[in-house]
C-alpha cells in the first residue's frame, strides 16, 4: 500500500466519522470538538508566528551594561 492510498483510506474513515457525528454520543460531540479546537489553536499560533517574524520589524534589543561598584 503507498501513501497515496494509506492517506485515502484514512479520509474515507475520517469522511465516515463526520457523516456520523450527528448521531454520535455527547462525549464523541465533546471530544470531537476539543480535538477541532486543539487543532485551530495550532494553527492559529503558527500563523501568528509567521506574522510577527514577516511582519515586525526587527529590533536589537540591547542588554543593560551593569558598571562595578566604586570602593567605598
Amino acid at each position: 500500500m503507498d501513501v497515496r492510498e494509506e492517506l485515502l483510506s484514512v479520509l474515507d474513515k475520517l469522511w465516515t466519522k463526520l457523516q456520523g457525528l450527528p448521531q454520535a454520543s455527547p462525549l464523541e460531540l465533546g471530544a470531537f470538538f476539543v480535538l477541532i479546537l486543539f487543532v485551530a489553536t495550532f494553527f492559529f499560533l503558527i500563523i501568528l508566528s509567521c506574522v510577527h517574524c514577516c511582519c515586525c520589524p526587527k529590533t536589537k534589543y540591547q542588554a543593560s551594561r551593569v558598571q562595578p561598584l566604586q570602593p567605598v
